[in-house]
């Protein structure tokens, strides 16, 4: 029976969701290379640090407004999901808790506007009107976010990967315009308004799926969340906090137009880490949360290393060996010393490939200070080690620093996996 369902999940669902995941990341990468190009041409490797910093500022801000609360969600909706009153209870107790998290979110943005743009943009130039529409248009990035977390503890897995393909078209279209008719501003424009597209599409569909009307507040629905959020929140600021004092050491101590290239290593980096990211937070999250046995759960884990991993790994080897061609596509030759610094990020990205399974498990076994002591380890390490190569190493440093970090994350992650369902197994086997 076991094996009919491994069969039946590994030859129907998980298929389906695998390739209509990659179409998207196809997509993905399609917009993300003219995108990019767009920006090399028109903005330039200082340009792109600057773009950076405002990205970096922006993930952590919707980390910490929205609490880092869109795997709980996840998690909560794919536990509950036969209950769908309960569900709407709980989707519009917390949409009401926004809203007035968001509201005092916006006026800070726009009481601190001037503030933000002398830290992020160093005095280079100053975009005070960025932020006032960034005031409007940010609570609406951050619900998106919200609604895209409910579709996939729905298990809409199609609904979220259309929502992706949707926000990488409509953001290249703006990012054209926007950067070709004002440049450097126009893309930092391009950065907060394509989110906002996206917000009316993902309500569409959960208005669809959900009725969202007026129910009395029952915060209780919600605090069970805030054991996940504070895992989710942690990581979700201090990692773009992280990449922003790595850009500002670099811009320190290699200049912007190095610190540019550092960003770009970044960008493309992010581009084929979409693959193995995006099914793993919209397939595999689900199913770990679904199931309470850990043999289940060994179960995913063996198909995400068996019918993932070697993909990812093999995407990789292809980047690696037409980097020199990949590079000038996506970029232009001025970004062609990431052509010798791009094998230590790959070698980076295949161990938190490999290790972003385990890291799922944080979340759907609640395990709060295992998370809080491995997340702090490798930020304290990706910077640690930057800051003490940075003198000999140069802009090497800071993906050296990367991989030596996820080594030693790695390691720890497997040490403790390991104990974990031997003693978990233990436990039951005694009961």
């Amino acid at each position: 029976m076991d094996k009919s369902i491994w069969q039946k999940i590994k030859q129907s669902e998980f298929t389906a969701v695998t390739l209509l995941n990659t179409i998207g990341i196809v997509v993905r990468l399609v917009t993300a290379l003219f995108s990019a190009k767009i920006l090399a041409l028109f903005v330039g490797a200082s340009g792109m640090a600057y773009m950076g910093n405002l990205r970096n500022m922006l993930a952590s801000l919707e980390a910490f407004t929205s609490f880092g609360l869109a795997n709980g969600i996840v998690q909560y909706v794919a536990s509950h999901r036969a209950d769908q009153k309960r569900v709407e209870q709980f989707v519009t107790t917390l949409l009401r808790f926004m809203l007035v998290v968001l509201l005092l979110v916006s006026v800070c943005l726009f009481v601190w506007r001037r503030e933000l743009d002398l830290y992020l943009f160093e005095g280079a130039f100053s975009m005070t009107n960025l932020f006032i529409c960034l005031a409007f248009a940010f609570p609406l990035q951050v619900l998106n976010g919200i609604w895209m977390a409910f579709l996939t503890g729905l298990s809409q897995f199609k609904k979220v990967i259309y929502l992706n393909m949707i926000g990488n078209v409509s953001g290249l279209l703006l990012t054209f315009y926007l950067v070709y008719t004002q440049g450097l501003g126009g893309a930092l424009y391009a950065m907060i308004l394509s989110p906002v597209v996206l917000f009316f599409v993902s309500l569409f569909w959960v208005k669809q799926l959900l009725q969202l009307k007026w129910q009395p507040f029952d915060f209780s629905l919600i605090k069970p969340l805030f054991s996940y959020a504070v895992m989710a929140l942690f990581s979700a600021v201090v990692s773009p906090l992280c990449l922003l004092w790595i850009r500002k050491l670099l811009m320190k101590h290699t200049g912007v137009e190095l610190a540019g290239i550092w960003e770009g290593i970044q960008r493309i980096s992010g581009i084929y880490m979409l693959f193995i990211t995006t099914l793993a937070f919209t397939y595999f999250l689900p199913q770990l949360a679904k199931t309470h046995l850990f043999q289940e759960k060994k179960k995913v884990i063996r198909l995400y290393l068996t019918a993932v991993l070697p993909l990812f790994a093999l995407g990789l080897a292809v980047v690696y060996l037409t980097r020199s061609w990949i590079i000038p596509l996506v970029l232009d030759d001025s970004f062609n010393p990431m052509i010798d610094l791009l094998q230590w990020q790959l070698v980076g990205d295949f161990i938190k490939g490999a290790v972003l399974i385990y890291g799922l498990l944080f979340y759907t076994e609640r395990l709060l200070w295992p998370y809080l002591f491995c997340e702090t380890l490798f930020f304290s390490c990706y910077y640690g080690f930057t800051y003490l190569l940075i003198d000999h190493f140069d802009m090497e440093a800071a993906t050296l620093g990367y991989t030596l970090a996820y080594i030693i994350y790695s390691c720890v992650l497997v040490v403790y996996f390991s104990w974990y369902f031997s003693r978990s197994e233990s436990k039951h086997t005694q009961v």
